[in-house]
């Protein structure tokens, strides 16, 4: 999927003042593992939103977490029993929701939205309007869903890290799981943020956001 480059750079830009909140108002903002309360804190306070979190049992196994956007309000439905470092993952990646989307991403209805990611595999040439306005809303979604998961990542386990740690594991001097220990992240976070893709994804959005 292409995520546009003004989002992009709109992504990076937002991850960089709310690392340099961070900075100014967290007691140890440096430390490897993300203070996901203080991360919490920071967006609520540069944003000026209510933020509240809910650990939930549902069914799934692709769902880990969604979040409910209101006027000034957010809530973040985590699933439950995921394990600690997905659980950490999922609600960085709901918060940073907040952080990057503007009102045009939000969705009324997440039930319908979902339906929409599934019914854009389907569409034809012969899409009616209604098929059609599924389709860019599918678009939309899936651009801001996978913006989230990039920042997310930025976050927990920042860019500036991973070229070094892409060379000491082809050194044999560390493991994906050891760097996913080191920063309490999941193992396929780390995984994929070293494929080669994601890192020149990387590279290019800290050169637009820094420009």
């Amino acid at each position: 999927m292409l995520v546009s480059q003004e989002k992009l750079r709109s992504t990076y830009r937002k991850v960089k003042q709310i690392k340099e909140h961070m900075k100014a108002y967290s007691l140890a903002p440096d430390r490897a593992k993300l203070s996901v309360e203080d991360l919490q804190w920071c967006i609520s306070d540069f944003y000026g939103v209510t933020i509240e979190k809910i650990e939930v049992d549902f069914e799934g196994d692709t769902l880990r977490g969604l979040i409910e956007r209101y006027e000034s309000s957010a809530r973040i439905l985590v699933r439950a029993g995921q394990g600690e470092e997905w659980m950490r993952f999922t609600t960085v990646k709901e918060l940073c929701h907040i952080l990057i989307d503007e009102r045009e991403d939000w969705s009324p209805a997440g039930h319908d939205t979902i339906d929409s990611m599934l019914l854009e595999d389907f569409l034809d040439e012969h899409e009616t309007e209604e098929t059609a306005k599924a389709r860019k809303l599918a678009a939309a979604s899936a651009q801001s869903e996978k913006l989230a998961v990039i920042a997310a990542t930025e976050l927990m386990y920042p860019h500036e890290y991973r070229e070094a740690d892409v060379r000491s594991i082809a050194e044999g001097k560390t493991t994906l799981k050891a760097i996913a220990l080191h920063f309490h992240v999941p193992v396929y976070v780390v995984g994929s943020a070293h494929h080669p893709g994601r890192m020149e994804l990387a590279r290019k959005g800290w050169q637009l956001a820094n420009s």
